[in-house]
């Protein structure tokens, strides 16, 4: 695959997953706790529903792929795809956190993540961890900003945690990263909403 069609896949990939955001900014703005949940949760069971299904029926596997399949990476074939992480990610999320705490998470994970690969991809010339330098740093600087808006107090506190995170969504590991963010994110700030 080209530069340009990696760009191309990943720009659709990345538009989908920015637009995740409007369940956290629904949650934060609009909507209580209980009524976000349901939402989620029929979301996240309708994409668990959907890969178990593709991946048991060649038929059905056409058909989504013929839908979704432009979106997918080649890992996400045979297996869970990112969305289902997202739901699932985001069901854990807001069930295990308060609106204060769940609402920056989400965020961090559907435009920290976004902007991480919108800069890394076309502009990362330098290796970090299993990313790019420059897509590493576009995640740190944007999860910052989410936490000072989202989770103000201590900037130490909020840098600590965005490098932490950073760190994490760079750091090669067997856990999806739609899915680790989220609650790693959330389970650093309800620590630090102790201190």
């Amino acid at each position: 695959m080209s530069l340009a069609n990696i760009r191309s896949h990943e720009l659709v990939r990345k538009a989908i997953h920015l637009s995740s955001s409007i369940i956290p900014l629904s949650y934060w703005f609009f909507f209580d706790r209980h009524f976000t949940l349901q939402i989620v949760t029929i979301l996240a069971l309708g994409f668990l529903t959907a890969d178990y299904l593709r991946l048991q029926s060649q038929s059905i596997e056409k058909l989504f792929m013929r839908i979704f399949g432009a979106a997918l990476r080649q890992h996400e074939m045979k297996n869970l795809t990112g969305a289902t992480y997202v739901f699932t990610g985001s069901v854990v999320c807001i069930y295990l956190f308060p609106k204060e705490i769940a609402v920056p998470s989400l965020l961090i994970l559907s435009i920290s993540d976004t902007l991480a690969a919108l800069v890394g991809i076309p502009f990362g010339n330098h290796k970090f961890l299993k990313k790019s330098l420059e897509g590493s740093a576009a995640f740190f600087i944007s999860s910052i900003f989410i936490l000072s808006i989202f989770f103000p107090g201590s900037l130490l506190i909020n840098v600590a945690i965005a490098a932490v995170v950073t760190l994490a969504e760079a750091y090669p590991m067997k856990l999806d990263d739609n899915f680790l963010i989220p609650i790693l994110s959330g389970s650093l700030l309800s620590l630090a909403s102790l201190l």
